[in-house]
């Protein structure tokens, strides 16, 4: 039988890639749907599960940080990609695991971390899967791994499949929330989501 994971062991990380060019450069952390934003929005769902929630950008500190005191930049140099953001959360998490999952997935819901917090503790990598497509930025590692990512890193390699592979991971399918892997990219997303970000953002 499996034991939830308490508050006490978890923390949460929110990576923010950054600007999208098909939404004229806009940071996607910062966009806002009916007045209110993503970030918010996501921030204030994590605080229900740990105490420990902070989110690891390179750009647009200052606005950030209206919104969540609690913001990082990347450690490594010259901005090496999402296994890099990685490499951040499990170096500044204070618990003994940390889910992380993105800035720019509004749709996110409370059946993100129940699923993830209700899963055994003796695995070390938890990843999203929807259908059969592996959702790398929505996982739960143990903290512990920072020493085993940062000697893959030193190697030159940056593929997060990669690093999950030589782990060793476990995939937790999410076969009946597809949605809340919907990535907002372009106007043409915000349109075509329209009836779904009314109902969460409304």
């Amino acid at each position: 039988m499996s034991i939830k994971i308490q508050r006490d062991d978890l923390s949460i990380a929110v990576l923010s890639g950054g600007k999208s060019s098909r939404m004229n450069h806009e940071d996607k952390g910062l966009i806002k749907f009916n007045g209110f934003s993503v970030l918010s929005r996501i921030i204030n769902l994590s605080y229900k599960y740990s105490d420990d929630v902070f989110v690891i950008t390179n750009d647009n500190h200052e606005k950030y940080e209206k919104l969540h005191p609690y913001i990082y930049s990347d450690i490594l140099d010259d901005y090496q990609g999402p296994l890099s953001g990685i490499f951040t959360a499990l170096s500044k998490c204070k618990k003994r695991y940390v889910i992380i999952l993105p800035c720019d997935g509004p749709f996110i819901r409370e059946d993100y971390f129940e699923k993830f917090i209700s899963y055994r503790e003796n695995q070390d990598i938890l990843v999203a899967k929807t259908g059969d497509r592996l959702q790398p930025v929505y996982a739960r590692l143990r903290s512990s791994l920072k020493d085993n990512l940062k000697v893959f890193l030193e190697t030159g390699e940056r593929k997060i499949d990669k690093w999950y592979t030589a782990c060793g991971y476990e995939e937790i399918l999410f076969e009946q929330s597809d949605e809340m892997f919907i990535n907002i990219n372009s106007k043409y997303d915000i349109e075509n989501n329209r009836s779904l970000i009314d109902k969460l953002y409304g």
